[in-house]
């Protein structure tokens, strides 16, 4: 058996080296033909959808429930982002948040409006969270004139606050 391998590996070793006498001359081809190719990758979906911050997952189980009841305005991050959005305002909203619905939560925004007891339709306030992009936005109504924030400069108001803003001028 023995005899077998070795015949074997020196039929194999000479099978592998080139043969004797070749010279290793680069052969330039008789015609050059590039084939275009396109190597861009064309993308159609060019929407980008942020993931929840984290800081915000809680608020997404505050769907249905009362504002009062689980404490939303000292919530951790709502509560120091407020005061540091709204500083002296922040009494004035506080104000208006009295009276509540049950806090809505869609398509990641959170938004709720409350008014100050005996005052709906007149002295109300309203607060917007947009947990994707990470911005919180306020809505302050002083005898229906309405004054709108949004944090870091932000102006791209979510929906159902401008909804809210519309019923002081429909009145």
């Amino acid at each position: 058996m023995r005899p077998f391998l070795t015949i074997a590996a020196c039929c194999l070793a000479l099978a592998c080296n080139s043969p004797a006498g070749t010279d290793k001359k680069q052969r330039t081809p008789d015609s050059v033909v590039m084939i275009p190719t396109d190597t861009m990758i064309h993308i159609t979906d060019t929407t980008v959808t942020p993931a929840l911050i984290e800081s915000w997952k809680t608020f997404e189980k505050f769907n249905g429930k009362y504002a009062a009841d689980i404490r939303l305005l000292d919530q951790k991050p709502l509560k120091a982002r407020l005061k540091e959005m709204l500083g002296t305002e922040e009494a004035d909203f506080v104000a208006r948040y009295k009276v509540t619905p049950p806090l809505e939560v869609d398509a990641g925004v959170l938004f709720n409006e409350g008014c100050k007891p005996h005052n709906c339709g007149v002295e109300e306030a309203a607060i917007a969270i947009d947990m994707k992009k990470d911005v919180i936005y306020i809505g302050i109504a002083r005898n229906k004139a309405v004054k709108l924030y949004g944090e870091k400069g932000d102006v791209a108001y979510p929906e159902r606050l401008m909804q809210w803003m519309m019923k002081f001028e429909e009145k």
